[in-house]
C-alpha cells in the first residue's frame, strides 16, 4: 500500500520546507497543495514529514 500523508493547513505555517525539499512529492497547482508521496522513497518522504517544524504533515499508519 502506498504511503499516505496528511497535512492540516490551520496548524501550517508555511515554512515550505518540504516544497523545497521534496518539491516532487509536495508541490502548489493551481493554487492547492498538493502532496504525491508515491513521487520518492517512503524514507525520503518520512524525513521531510518528521522535519516539518509546525507538525502540519503526518504519516498515515
Amino acid at each position: 500500500m502506498a504511503l499516505q500523508v496528511t497535512w492540516d493547513k490551520d496548524v501550517c505555517i508555511h515554512s515550505a520546507n518540504c516544497v523545497k525539499t521534496l518539491p516532487q512529492v509536495f508541490k502548489v497547482e493551481a493554487g492547492k497543495f498538493v502532496i504525491d508521496p508515491s513521487a520518492a522513497d517512503d524514507s525520503k518522504v518520512r524525513a521531510v514529514v518528521a522535519a516539518c517544524p509546525s507538525k502540519a504533515l503526518k504519516v498515515v499508519e
